[in-house]
């Protein structure tokens, strides 16, 4: 029986930071930011937002348009590098007792920017093997808090925000969920990582930039292959949201128009594991996602890590 996303949803901070809000000790501008990574703005949590908030109310903007209940779902998964607790208990037990949803299996998982998608596909095997009805795999992230403010090449990249897949397990013959790949290089992981001497995240910017154009146009064009899917049967590329530039160069290098790849970036930043959710709920609320709409969805992050799917509605 297939896996299908039965609702989308997100939740941002209240606090807009625009390139030109940015402090004026970083010494960078609006022409820069957007014209090297494509990001206009972010947004930051303020004194009473965290990444608990945030899930929830992802969480339950996926709820509010469906008769599902909160007690109805079976598995609850996390994905966040900046997690609830430092180690333990995980962020999804914590979004658990918020939520209620007292029935609900709960861990995290840590792929960095591609643990939505490795949540997705762990959630779909979870709920084919138990036969469970419902589940929801959420990205939170408050990085914020774990940039480094002084430095104008990480922190300007950033920003905070939650994006949630409420799935349900269905009939056959309805469209849903495709196949995955994904991967991971463990020889990457001083490419980009949290510091424990200072919490803060490093990055080896061309490294990474070297690796997420080869990682992303790599994982579009085997999860094609597999779904035996050409450029023109695809609506829309919705892929990590890290730099505008990297979209651009693996749409290049696959020989791909760039007009189908969403750039949620420009609003947002690099929310991480939480910003494919976030591009496919604005997708949503702008009328875009209809029956038969079939979305191929891409990421790469720190670890290093990669992973691909079909998204049918």
């Amino acid at each position: 029986m297939p896996v299908i996303i039965r609702s989308i949803g997100k939740a941002l901070p209240q606090k807009r930071v625009s390139n030109d809000d940015l402090p004026k000790e970083l010494e960078t501008s609006d022409e820069w930011i957007r014209s090297h990574t494509g990001i206009g703005a972010r947004y930051i949590v303020g004194e009473n937002e965290n990444v608990v908030s945030l899930g929830v109310k992802a969480c339950l903007e996926t709820l509010k348009e469906t008769d599902v209940k909160a007690e109805d779902i079976n598995l609850l998964i996390c994905s966040t590098t900046t997690s609830a607790y430092a180690g333990f208990p995980s962020t999804a037990c914590v979004m658990q007792k918020e939520l209620k949803a007292v029935n609900a299996t709960c861990f995290d998982i840590t792929a960095a920017c591609s643990g939505f998608l490795y949540g997705v596909n762990t959630a779909v095997a979870m709920m084919e093997l138990n036969g469970w009805k419902y589940g929801i795999v959420c990205g939170s992230e408050i990085l914020s808090k774990i940039s480094d403010w002084t430095d104008r090449s990480t922190c300007v990249l950033f920003g905070d925000g939650a994006g949630a897949f409420l799935l349900e397990r269905t009939e056959e013959g309805k469209p849903g969920i495709g196949a995955f790949v994904s991967g991971s290089d463990g020889t990457g992981d001083k490419s980009l990582f949290l510091d424990p001497a200072d919490g803060f995240l490093k990055m080896d910017g061309h490294a990474v930039y070297n690796f997420a154009v080869g990682a992303m146009s790599k994982s579009i064009k085997d999860i094609m292959e597999k779904e035996n899917l050409s450029e023109s049967d695809v609506d829309y590329f919705v892929c990590h949201q890290a730099n505008e530039r990297i979209l651009s160069a693996a749409a290049k290098r696959l020989g791909f128009g760039f007009e189908k790849f969403i750039c949620a970036m420009r609003e947002y930043g690099n929310t991480s594991s939480a910003s494919i959710p976030i591009a496919l709920t604005d997708l949503k609320n702008q009328g875009k996602i209809k029956k038969g709409t079939v979305i191929v969805s891409a990421a790469f992050g720190a670890g290093l890590t990669w992973a691909g799917t079909v998204f049918r509605f």
